[in-house]
Parts: structure tokens; C-alpha cells; sequence
């Protein structure tokens, strides 16, 4: 089932809604945490109009959730003037096994406007190599992705700590929307592979994706790039920073999650 497929699989089922996702979406032995995020906020998308956009998406993955059907319920939680609340629960067999709360706001005057500066990779998207899907080796979810390694040790190199930057893209080919970017941001691995010498597994906690630009009508087939690194590690946890680019090179949202590394 590619990315819209299974976003479209999501529909009204007793008090809530009900998602089916199948074998290829799995990383490890759950599946892959963007698209979890993704449904979540599908499901919230539901009650939440879309005139107010999202400014924050926070992600707590409490279990794995496995291939088959979800459950999913969602309310909102409180409607100002400006601003949504939501909150989902994605539970897998009655368990939670993620939840989230989503902010949505509509654009107000201000006197405060910072951007993070667009800082240019070593290389072009050009110059590197697509990292290929390989049965039995990468993630099975990795086959919607399209992925482009620029600068940066590569997972499993045994390298010191470094910052990573990649072009990635869905080979889904329908309209990108908002969901389909929130699960980009997630498709490459933790700076931290690049540290291990053999493959080590890792488990993303929580994640927060905050918007400050949303523009989505870029060609389905447009190169995003994401940038990546660790602000610390310690006791088996990773702290990670991520800056998203936009195909025309313009930061547009911050990612920072909390993973567990084992190894």
C-alpha cells in the first residue's frame, strides 16, 4: 500500500476511526514511526478545520504498533480564537501504542519574525548516489522513500559523531499534503547509526515537529533535504536536532526527537 493508500484506508469505526497498514510499512519489528505520526494527524485532521494550520505535532511512541489495523480515537481538546488542540491515541490490539497532541493555528500580526538560515550542503543531490532498498537489509518501509546521502557519515561506519544532511522524497506520486511531509521528515535514521560499526537497533520516544512555513504544492517528485544532528547522548539516549528544507531550499520545520540506542 503506498503512503496514500494507506492514509485513505482510515475511516469512522464506532467512536473513532480505524487505519489498516501493511507488512511494508514495518521497521524492525513495528512499524515506521512517521507514518504513525502521519495517521495521528490524518485523524485529528478530522475534527480540525483546515484553514488553521499545523504549528506542532508531539509525538510520544509509548509501544510498537505491528501491521494490521489500528484503532484510533481523537478529540479535541480546546478551540480559541487562533489556536486548536488535538490528542489521538493510536492503539494497536487495544494497547496504546502512540499518542499525540497537535496545535494548530491560524497566522497572526507580530512584531517577532526569525527564520533559520538555509545553509547549503557539501554536495549537490546530483552528485550523490540514491540509497537503494535491499530485502532482508534496510527497513521494508524504506521502499516509499527515495533517499540521497550528501554529507555525513553513513549508518553502521564506525564514524565519529558527525551531522548529516540528505535529500529525501516519496515515490508516492499523489499531491504531497501535510501528512505526507510529516512522514518524510522521519524516513532517514538517527546520526547516531553512523557510530556503530554493525547494525544496532534504535527506538525513536518522543518526537516534536514544529511548522513555520506551509507550503505543500510542490511536485510530488520534488527533492526535499533534511539536516540533521546530535545535541547529546548519554545512558543509551539520543537527543537529535533536524532542520527541514523545502525544494526550494527553504527551511520550513524543526524536528527533535529522543531515541533509545541499543549497543
Amino acid at each position: 500500500m503506498s503512503f496514500s493508500q494507506t492514509l485513505q484506508s482510515l475511516v469512522p469505526h464506532e467512536s473513532g476511526y480505524r487505519v489498516t497498514v501493511g507488512e511494508d510499512w514495518s521497521q524492525g519489528r513495528a512499524c515506521f514511526g512517521g507514518l504513525i505520526a502521519a495517521v495521528g494527524n490524518e485523524a485529528m485532521r478530522k475534527l480540525v478545520p483546515a484553514d488553521r494550520p499545523l504549528r506542532s505535532l508531539q509525538t510520544t511512541f509509548v509501544g510498537p504498533a505491528s501491521p494490521g489495523t489500528w484503532q484510533i480515537s481523537v478529540r479535541v481538546l480546546r478551540i480559541g480564537k487562533a489556536v486548536t488542540l488535538a490528542q489521538c491515541n493510536v492503539l494497536d490490539a487495544g494497547q496504546v501504542a502512540a499518542t499525540m497532541v497537535g496545535v494548530y493555528g491560524l497566522a497572526r500580526e507580530s512584531a517577532v519574525a526569525v527564520r533559520p538560515a538555509a545553509v547549503k550542503a557539501a554536495r549537490e543531490m546530483n552528485d550523490a548516489h540514491e540509497v537503494r532498498y535491499q530485502p532482508g537489509i534496510t527497513p521494508a518501509f524504506i521502499q516509499h522513500f527515495a533517499l540521497r546521502w550528501v554529507e555525513g557519515a553513513k549508518p553502521f561506519s564506525g564514524s565519529p559523531q558527525t551531522p548529516t544532511k540528505a535529500f529525501i522524497r516519496h515515490q508516492d506520486p499523489s499531491r504531497l499534503t501535510e501528512s505526507h511531509v510529516i512522514a518524510l521528515v522521519d524516513c532517514i535514521p538517527t546520526p547516531a547509526m553512523s557510530m556503530f560499526t554493525t547494525p544496532a537497533p534504535a527506538s525513536s520516544l518522543v518526537w516534536t515537529l514544529d511548522f513555520f512555513e506551509h507550503r505543500f504544492d510542490f511536485a510530488a517528485d520534488a527533492w526535499w533535504r533534511i539536516d540533521t544532528d546530535i545535541d547529546a547522548a548519554a545512558d543509551g539516549y539520543v537527543n537529535q536536532t533536524g532542520l527541514l528544507n523545502n525544494p526550494d531550499g527553504v527551511p520550513v520545520a524543526l524536528s527533535r526527537q529522543l531515541f533509545a540506542v541499543f549497543g
